[in-house]
């Protein structure tokens, strides 16, 4: 049986998607699913600190590690981030599912999966099966259902998720959200950021809920959040940021209180899409 490596880059949005839409495709092709989940400055949770335990194999492996396997391989990614040089479609670009199976099935080969993005041609129910099947873990969803039972007491909420540290200036407007925010003072709201001095800010208003993290997001090297970073794979961004396994969890668990409330788009950052597909999936509810 062909196995299908879903390799989860970036962070945990960008990673939440590859996972799910490649069990998708490995359900549709009938490919064995080995979920590839490097712990690094992107993530540094593994899956396990994250999630139930699966029935799926799950490994530890930088993408480096596959260069040598390139030639074992059909891919399939949005991006050839090492260079590589192979022959490779990118998944979000298929018009039609049965094109991307098409394409999975042109060849014997184990596939190399990765994308950051949800193909669109995939089925949205397909997806959210997976959603319901690949479960949190209890303790991490019970902090979520706590802060949402003591802060909100079942009320309506609005959730704002205010993402700073690796959008640079495309991050949201924080300074007009302060200002609306404050001239709502009959709605309550959740506000949520990767950068620490927002959600202070925001905290001073006595409509806002903040869940206080353990710890956040913090820089890899000295400069801004944009100055230019090496990762482990050695492949260079203008990203410094070094997400430890606490900050990746405290996050996770915004996201889940954002699952939970009226979401206010404030950017399409894959992070709050994960929370408005969970919450059109109900989990956890």
């Amino acid at each position: 049986m062909r196995s299908i490596y879903i390799y989860c880059d970036g962070g945990f949005g960008n990673r939440y998607n590859a996972v799910l839409s490649g069990l998708v495709l490995a359900e549709a092709a009938d490919l064995n699913p080995i979920i590839v989940w490097p712990t690094n400055n992107w993530c540094g949770a593994a899956f396990e600190d994250i999630f139930e335990p699966t029935a799926h194999t799950v490994v530890r492996r930088e993408l480096t590690t596959f260069v040598a396997e390139k030639d074992q391989q059909h891919h399939l990614m949005v991006e050839d981030h090492l260079r590589m040089g192979v022959p490779n479609q990118s998944p979000v670009l298929f018009p039609a599912f049965a094109e991307l199976l098409a394409y999975v099935r042109g060849s014997d080969k184990d596939v190399f999966y990765y994308t950051a993005l949800v193909p669109p041609c995939m089925d949205a129910q397909a997806v959210r099966r997976q959603v319901r099947a690949l479960r949190f873990r209890p303790e991490i969803l019970a902090r979520a259902d706590d802060f949402v039972r003591e802060q909100a007491g079942g009320g309506e909420f609005f959730g704002v998720q205010i993402r700073k540290t690796d959008f640079g200036a495309n991050g949201a407007d924080d300074n007009n959200l302060f200002d609306l925010i404050g001239k709502c003072p009959d709605r309550r709201f959740f506000v949520c950021s990767d950068d620490k001095g927002v959600e202070e800010r925001f905290a001073t208003l006595p409509n806002v809920a903040i869940h206080h993290k353990r710890a956040h997001v913090e820089k890899l090297v000295d400069g801004d959040w944009t100055t230019t970073t090496a990762d482990q794979s050695g492949r260079v961004y203008a990203c410094n940021v070094n997400r430890s396994a606490v900050s990746v969890i405290d996050a996770i668990v915004d996201l889940l209180i954002l699952s939970k409330s009226k979401v206010v788009k404030t950017s399409n950052s894959t992070f709050l899409n994960a929370a408005l597909m969970i919450q059109a999936c109900g989990v956890g509810a």
